[in-house]
């Protein structure tokens, strides 16, 4: 190839090379760990709960009915499923209109960081494997979730309040609405109490000079929305009947505080999901479906 061939590839080959950078990078998006009803669940979400899975293992100490190919899956598998359960909620929370504003979220933070310490509070989120945005994210759903079931708890509490002005015996509509274990079965019936051995205070207080039959309205308590009657009275005493929907505080909300009738609207919603083909698993040994 003579001198004048080759400076002219030479150049040919820098003047693409030089081209090449003026081009504007295209964006390459992440792949996605699901998909839920057409909204992406991104691998670095899940590779970030996936990290706290890991520090917190949920299954430490408790043996597998079917042992996993590997320790691993397991963990992948409830991480996973704990995600697509998590954006169900918030869409089922984006449909009431319901969102959790970055104040809230942040000002939750602040009363953990002050509550523990704020050296504390690094320790206990590097132990069980959260970053500051994965804790933020954690929140935030935990935030979403506790809305989202107080507000559904207070359309069943209008439901049960409606029912008792159409005339419905109490003792029945406690035995449909009521979530307290401890009375549905008996009709809301709480026993002969004193006002001061009443443990919510707005409940106290609104039962206090109550005639007997009468009912109150819904009261918001720290456990939920409540209804209550007098049945009797006699001195310092009131027999009480109370008609509870579950709704606990975030400090009090839990795996063992969630309502039942909650958690079945969830999964309802997840199986309806499943069986139309709109969650799409792309991740642990649940990929696909």
């Amino acid at each position: 190839m003579g001198l004048a061939l080759r400076r002219a590839v030479l150049l040919l080959v820098l003047g693409g090379a030089l081209s090449a950078c003026d081009v504007p990078a295209v964006a390459v998006s992440e792949p996605a760990a699901a998909v839920v009803d057409g909204h992406e669940i991104s691998m670095k979400t899940y590779q970030a709960r996936l990290g706290v899975s890991r520090q917190r293992d949920p299954f430490a100490g408790i043996p597998e009915a079917i042992p996993s190919p590997a320790p691993t899956q397991r963990l992948e598998d409830f991480t996973i499923e704990q995600l697509v359960r998590e954006e169900i909620v918030r869409q089922e929370a984006a449909q009431r209109g319901i969102s959790v504003s970055d104040r809230a979220v942040q000002s939750r933070i602040d009363a953990l960081r002050a509550h523990a310490g704020a050296a504390a509070f690094s320790a206990a989120l590097s132990r069980n494997g959260f970053t500051t945005d994965s804790f933020r994210a954690y929140e935030r759903v935990l935030l979403t979730e506790v809305a989202l079931v107080q507000a559904m708890a207070r359309d069943r509490a209008g439901s049960a309040a409606q029912e008792l002005k159409s005339g419905h015996p109490f003792a029945a509509v406690a035995a449909r609405w009521s979530d307290d274990t401890g009375t549905f079965s008996r009709g809301g019936d709480a026993g002969w109490l004193r006002p001061a051995e009443i443990p919510e205070p707005a409940l106290a207080a609104a039962v206090q000079s109550l005639a007997a039959g009468s009912v109150t309205g819904i009261i918001e308590t720290n456990r939920g929305e409540v209804i209550a009657t007098v049945l009797e009275r006699r001195a310092d005493q009131l027999h009480l009947a109370v008609i509870l929907v579950l709704a606990p505080v975030v400090d009090l909300f839990g795996p063992m505080g969630t309502p039942t009738w909650f958690t079945k609207s969830i999964d309802d919603r997840e199986a309806a999901l499943r069986r139309a083909g709109k969650i799409d698993v792309r991740v642990a040994r649940h990929a696909g479906g």
